[in-house]
């Protein structure tokens, strides 16, 4: 028997419109590695809410789109989300999600602030940007002389 999922209090935490709500948390559960804290059933038996957690304090909330997008709109345009993930190296975490059938939009890369990331879109154009820190011993006036200097 698996024991409930922590709840707690959270500052902040993203709230994402997507099309198909029981489609998005099998993608966010099997292919990126979300675990479902829970699943909020409605009156004829759809999910109408889903809580989704990467790590502790790292949540995100799911709900059903309230109305389609209007001709044009693109769902998830121009939102990045961004998640800690220094549990394993990132190229491994990169090389793990592309093997679940996960689309790389971008890297891994390292970037000059000090972080080595990669971006993958979810079904409904999310941009999810896995990062970890290349350098820890590294201060912050450090990082900021080579962003700086380019």
């Amino acid at each position: 028997m698996t024991e409930p999922m922590e709840i707690y209090p959270m500052a902040m935490f993203p709230t994402l419109s997507v099309a198909d709500i029981d489609a998005s948390v099998v993608w966010y559960s099997e292919k990126v590695g979300f675990a479902t804290v829970f699943s909020l059933p409605g009156p004829s038996g759809g999910t109408v809410m889903a809580h989704l957690r990467w790590r502790k304090y790292a949540d995100l909330l799911l709900l059903p789109e309230a109305k389609p997008t209007q001709t044009g709109q693109t769902r998830g345009a121009g939102v990045a989300l961004s998640f800690l993930a220094d549990a394993k190296p990132i190229d491994d975490l990169t090389a793990e999600m592309a093997g679940r059938g996960v689309v790389i939009a971008e890297g891994p890369v390292s970037r000059p602030w000090n972080v080595r990331d990669f971006v993958v879109l979810d079904p409904d154009g999310y941009r999810l940007v896995f990062f970890a820190p290349v350098d820890t011993s590294r201060d912050f006036e450090d990082v900021m002389g080579d962003v700086r200097q380019g």
